[in-house]
């Protein structure tokens, strides 16, 4: 397999995949929908090349003998799938993503080890509402989807928005649709010579842009809220009447983290949190969030004995971001908060190590298969966690 195909696409995280499983599994009918309308989803492509790209990704396939390998194309968007599937445990898809897991690259390495089965891609029609081509320099970021499905996802709530009378626009980047209210130039801010310069901030003044913040106070992402705030962001391709401008973000961090009962081998319940952060400084926010979220699943325990074994980079990009650190070390500070508790006992990551030791387990052992940890006695839960990374 060529080197492009590693560094053109990105292979779908599993986070992702399963978040749209649970977004599209109602909507998304495939190309047979009556009966076949799950795939394996390997790559998506965007831009002019992107059917292109995918006929040849697709070609190298074939040329390795895997089979039913069909592309989904839209504009400027084309996705490379294998196989359709009647079920989500159909045993000739968990067969055929045990292949495609171990098919390696022209580097050796894996591309596509984190794919799953999803719905088959229906890609979007052109949106009416494309913000490139609203007019003024700025708009306010209110929504956004990374998952298989996001195009269709944006359009839909900005179609809502615009039947309740908002000024919709939608975005769709490499990697990220997003959904945008309103089109601004520099007089939404109080002064808008303070972007980019460091430790200020320009306020946004603008009347109807409070409006639209009042209402959309905090950011949607695969439709669910996260702590972070909506934002102004600059309309792609449009020159600001500034000297700096605040850009498009780089990157979305997903953070989940799970309490493993070491009874079940499992986060049941309200056990496991996840949620996403659109910059590395709102990490930490979001981990304390989640791990209040998951305290408070405990209910009324008398005591419960909580070991760690910290979190991993559930992607190339997290590790090369540096999102796995910072959000190992919010996490570390999220525990010691929560450790004032009077009904948590949490282990230190040594003490943990030491009771996995004892029962002949590592700390990587159980960040990948954490139902390893069922039948340990001298605790009632593993925290276990990762993070990744989806540049945009």
């Amino acid at each position: 397999m060529s080197d492009r195909v590693k560094n053109n696409p990105r292979a779908m995280s599993a986070a992702g995949a399963a978040l749209a499983v649970l977004a599209l599994a109602a909507a998304l009918g495939g190309c047979e929908p009556a009966q076949r309308d799950l795939t394996i989803l390997l790559l998506e492509y965007q831009g002019p090349e992107a059917r292109p790209s995918a006929d040849r990704l697709a070609g190298e396939l074939a040329d390795q003998k895997l089979p039913d390998v069909f592309v989904v194309e839209g504009p400027d968007y084309a996705a490379v799938c294998v196989g359709r599937y009647r079920t989500w445990n159909d045993p000739k898809a968990r067969e055929m993503l045990g292949r495609v897991r171990r098919i390696r690259d022209a580097r050796g390495q894996y591309p596509f080890q984190g794919v799953m089965l999803v719905p088959v891609p229906e890609p979007a029609p052109k949106t009416p509402w494309a913000l490139e081509e609203a007019p003024g320099v700025f708009s306010l970021y209110v929504a956004g989807w990374e998952s298989p499905g996001r195009k269709e996802n944006a359009q839909a709530y900005a179609a809502k928005l615009r039947k309740e009378g908002w000024e919709a626009y939608v975005y769709h980047g490499p990697h990220l649709s997003m959904v945008t209210i309103g089109a601004f130039g520099p007089d939404l801010f109080d002064d808008a010579s303070k972007i980019g310069r460091p430790g200020e901030k320009p306020a946004i003044v603008h009347p109807k842009a409070l409006e639209i913040l009042r209402a959309f106070s905090y950011l949607r992402i695969e439709d669910q809220a996260t702590p972070v705030p909506s934002t102004a962001i600059q309309i792609p391709g449009r020159e600001a009447a500034v000297s700096t401008r605040p850009p498009l973000p780089k990157a979305l961090y997903r953070v989940t983290l799970s309490l493993v009962s070491t009874e079940t081998g499992v986060a049941a319940g309200r056990g496991r949190a996840s949620g996403v952060a659109q910059h590395e400084r709102e990490i930490g926010p979001l981990v304390e969030a989640l791990v209040k979220q998951l305290v408070e699943s405990l209910g009324p325990v008398k005591r419960a004995r909580i070991g760690q074994v910290g979190l991993s980079a559930g992607s190339p990009e997290a590790a090369e971001l540096g999102a796995d650190r910072a959000a190992a070390e919010a996490l570390a500070a999220a525990l010691q908060r929560a450790a004032q508790d009077n009904r948590l006992a949490i282990q230190s990551p040594e003490a943990t190590r030491q009771v996995l030791d004892a029962a002949g387990l590592a700390d990587e052992m159980v960040r990948k298969s954490p139902r390893l940890v069922k039948g340990l006695k001298e605790l009632d839960f593993v925290l276990v966690g990762s993070v990744t990374a989806t540049k945009m």
